[in-house]
């Protein structure tokens, strides 16, 4: 089953405000409690807060009520009001989330000292330790330190977040990766593709930028390009400043895509679906088409966002039918959760999207990529393989959620086919 319009509209409009204002809520409880406690007299300070917390999160459901048209609000209104609301929920965002995680760390302890009062004894000497001037000592050591790391998380949190949007957001990597392709044909040896994804067409990715990232594939001079999916973010509207810089997109084989998830959360994904076509990406909806060169060919395939393993494996069938086997395959899908599926059915490359990398980066262990998209996926960024199948998945040049990216700048990659 396709990611619906409905289910679209659950998961942006329930189950993400409910997460969104629930940490909202706490933060600001924990907030004026500080502020009430550390500052008694300064009720201006607990009145800037609570200002502060109505206006944002009443934008906030703003957008989440009315979804208004973003393509065309002044370049002075992204600064003074697009901005500072991104960098207020993303600051606090993270804040929330130290504050939760600290919060379970500390709950079995809380817990048994809970149980323990309920008993005579246990209280009593819980009680006599808590008296002591050593453990008042170490206490008062205690809520220092948490008090100034508070201190120190909020300040990285909302700069983090200011610098990730302002800098990290803009900046990008030309990639290249090279495949080897057991039996790739001569004439297909060094066929290059230009792989960007995750476009994300949005008040976040303008049309001035799009213009850029088309100039910069272009400028790879590659056979075909290709367009892995998320042409929009969530609206319908936002496919014609898309659709006006990608009919710019030149490759001698043509330019290819396949529909993300979120180009089926609107209210008309088919009319997303006929606008890049009709600019020039040519949409392959669980279908094929060869792609030859030198007097060689191979299979370009195409699915839609395929959602669950099990819908993977039927549209996966549709699009390859019946493909000779020594032919190579190359699939196009949005998402990289497959690989095995593709494996089975003898995919020589996949190439996707989806993740963009993990969009905010905390640090790599080796090829481990230390990130909250790690949660939804085993495959983040780079090169995969399961037997003689091949995958490469694209950090992609837009976001989503919040226009931040830190320490993983966007990404337009040039891929290089050679026998093995």
């Amino acid at each position: 089953m396709n990611f619906s319009p409905q289910l679209g509209f659950i998961v942006f409009r329930v189950i993400l405000p409910i997460v969104l204002f629930s940490m909202q809520y706490m933060i600001y409880r924990r907030a004026a409690k500080w502020l009430k406690t550390t500052y008694p007299d300064a009720k201006w300070a607990i009145y800037i807060t609570r200002v502060l917390f109505v206006v944002f999160n009443a934008a906030a459901l703003y957008l989440f009520l009315e979804r208004p048209r973003t393509a065309e609000l002044p370049e002075w209104f992204m600064y003074t009001g697009v901005y500072p609301f991104a960098i207020w929920h993303g600051g606090t965002f993270f804040v929330a989330l130290f504050v939760l995680f600290s919060s379970l760390i500390k709950l079995p302890f809380k817990l048994t000292v809970w149980i323990s009062k309920r008993f005579t004894a246990p209280k009593r000497k819980i009680e006599q330790i808590q008296a002591r001037p050593a453990f008042q000592k170490f206490d008062s050591s205690r809520r220092l330190f948490l008090r100034r790391s508070m201190y120190g998380l909020t300040a990285v949190s909302f700069g983090g977040n200011a610098y990730g949007l302002l800098f990290g957001k803009s900046s990008y990597d030309i990639t290249e990766a090279t495949f080897a392709i057991p039996h790739l044909p001569p004439g297909l040896s060094g066929f290059t593709i230009g792989l960007i994804s995750d476009i994300h067409s949005s008040i976040f990715m303008g049309k001035t930028e799009m213009d850029e990232y088309v100039r910069l594939v272009n400028s790879l001079q590659t056979d075909m390009i290709v367009v892995p999916g998320d042409f929009v973010n969530s609206a319908v509207e936002e496919v014609y400043p898309f659709a006006e810089s990608f009919s710019k997109l030149r490759a001698p084989l043509g330019v290819y895509g396949v529909m993300g998830n979120h180009d089926f959360y609107n209210r008309n994904p088919d009319l997303v679906a006929k606008e890049v076509n009709d600019c020039g990406v040519t949409l392959l909806r669980n279908d094929k088409t060869i792609i030859e060169k030198n007097g060689d060919q191979f299979y370009l395939i195409g699915v839609d966002d395929v959602g669950r393993a099990n819908t993977a494996m039927v549209k996966f069938d549709i699009a390859i039918g019946h493909a000779p086997l020594r032919i190579p395959k190359i699939l196009l899908c949005h998402r990289p959760y497959y690989l095995r599926q593709a494996a089975d059915r003898n995919i020589d490359l996949v190439l996707s999207g989806h993740t963009h990398g993990g969009q905010i980066v905390l640090g790599r262990i080796g090829d481990t990529i230390i990130a909250p998209a790690s949660i939804a996926s085993t495959y983040i960024w780079g090169k995969y393989s399961l037997g003689n199948t091949h995958m490469y998945v694209s950090r992609g040049i837009g976001t989503v959620g919040l226009p931040i990216r830190i320490n993983c700048p966007a990404e337009i990659t040039k891929i290089t086919l050679v026998r093995t």
